[in-house]
């Protein structure tokens, strides 16, 4: 495919109307008793770079960004933007695949709400302009205190737990939202709430898996976890590329060892095209037991595989782990952006928790297949054959795709398309849900929740 950078096949937008002028202006003297908070209007010189999201192929920026300091500012633009019938959207890490973060008429950016605690008992309250690295560097060094979380340090803690959070801890102690005990929301009339299992019950239920349609989460309450003692990382490597018939029999190979998998153990597969008819092919993942546990875990996988081997394993510890697998936790330099599609499947059917238990649906999902595809110099144009590649490749595995997991989100599917996928049978009660706490739709983007 032209331009295109080699595929990694992971197994683990519409124009937008800008507002006039005169909206703009009553919504800065709305806020003008809101001391210090920065405003960047699309008449600025600074826009473009605020504005950026995280994937160029996408360009959804066409409001106002506001860049609150406490709740009660984050309250206070809220108000004011339902006020004047405009459309809010909050940014947490800006992360969103098709950039929805950026979709409001208002964008509320949560970066200045940064506060994380953890108390005796465990229990953290973290704002969710925190991204993960921050989050996990801080309740370790609060309490030697760990979360499961996805392994990109720069994504935000608001939308990854919003629609559900997993990575490689997550075979061991669930998704992120899993951990969720409280939240704090900011409603669109303004109003912060408290939502948990005895306040706001209804709510609480749609946050963990509904995604941002209900309001703003200003902050959550997590119950962690004592970190595990050892972390265990490993790579297996082939000596060379796979040929697409080796290919193929080692994913059958795959998909038939990880049904044994230990719940301590995470293992991804990764191939990603040579460009010459080729796949460069390895296995990754973590323990969280002994190495030789693991290598003895190991062992019925290699000798089934078409071609020699290498393992490579580290015993570490969990921070230390963290960094292996995730990358430098430090957030203070600025991310690269990066052009890309990426669509998303599950398959597989192991269940732990019930799909009524909280609005994500998914949970029996056993395995998760991700096919990205971007530029070969990670800027645009990503090209006119790009989306319909990845798609056939999609189709070609699974040409009735049944469920997708929201965080990895996709401006292609139709709206019937994505409440299917995203959410299943919980849809109606969102959709009840959203009407009551928002009947004016003042938290709307392109796949959120209709009244």
């Amino acid at each position: 495919m032209r331009g295109v950078n080699a595929i990694t096949f992971l197994v683990w937008a519409a124009p937008l109307v800008v507002r006039i002028q005169g909206q703009t202006t009553e919504l800065q003297s709305c806020l003008s008793e809101a001391k210090n908070m920065k405003i960047s209007l699309p008449t600025d010189d600074s826009y473009k770079n605020s504005s950026q999201p995280y994937n160029l192929r996408v360009s959804p920026a066409h409001g106002v960004i506001v860049y609150p300091n406490s709740v009660d500012d984050v309250s206070k633009v809220v108000l004011c933007a339902a006020q004047n019938k405009m459309t809010v959207s909050a940014r947490s890490g800006g992360h969103s695949y098709a950039g929805y973060a950026l979709s409001g008429d208002v964008v509320v950016d949560l970066s200045n709400l940064k506060n994380i605690s953890v108390d005796s008992s465990g229990v953290a309250i973290s704002q969710t302009g925190n991204l993960l690295g921050e989050l996990a560097q801080s309740i370790w060094e609060q309490g030697q205190r760990a979360l499961p979380h996805g392994t990109c340090p720069y994504v935000g803690t608001g939308g990854h737990a919003l629609y559900g959070g997993f990575g490689l801890f997550s075979r061991t102690a669930g998704l992120l939202l899993d951990r969720v005990k409280a939240a704090e929301v900011v409603l669109a009339n303004g109003s912060i709430v408290t939502a948990s299992t005895t306040s706001n019950e209804d709510l609480f239920w749609a946050l963990r898996g509904g995604g941002p349609s209900f309001g703003i989460v200003t902050s959550w309450t997590f119950n962690t976890l004592a970190a595990p003692a050892t972390t265990v990382t490993y790579v297996i490597n082939f000596a060379s590329t796979l040929t697409e018939d080796d290919a193929s029999q080692t994913f059958i190979i795959w998909q038939d060892f990880v049904r044994t998998l230990p719940n301590e153990m995470s293992m991804a597969v990764f191939f990603t095209s040579d460009g010459k008819g080729q796949m460069f092919t390895s296995f990754e993942g973590t323990y969280y037991g002994s190495e030789e546990q693991l290598k003895s875990i190991l062992q019925a996988l290699t000798a089934s595989l078409p071609l020699n081997s290498t393992i490579s394993t580290k015993t570490l510890g969990w921070l230390d782990g963290l960094v292996e697998s995730d990358g430098n936790l430090n957030t203070n330099q600025p991310e690269k952006a990066d052009t890309f599609y990426a669509k998303v499947i599950y398959g597989g059917a192991i269940a732990s928790i019930s799909s009524n238990a909280t609005a994500f649906v998914h949970r029996n999902a056993f395995i998760v297949y991700q096919f990205y595809a971007s530029t070969s110099n990670a800027l645009p144009p990503f090209p006119d054959d790009g989306i319909m590649f990845v798609n056939n490749m999609v189709s070609a595995m699974q040409p009735n795709v049944t469920a997708a997991y929201a965080n990895y989100i996709d401006p292609t599917l139709t709206e019937t398309e994505w409440q299917s996928l995203y959410f299943g049978a919980n849809i109606e009660k969102l959709k009840k849900i959203k009407a009551a706490i928002d009947p004016g739709n003042v938290f709307s983007f392109q796949q959120s929740i209709p009244v």
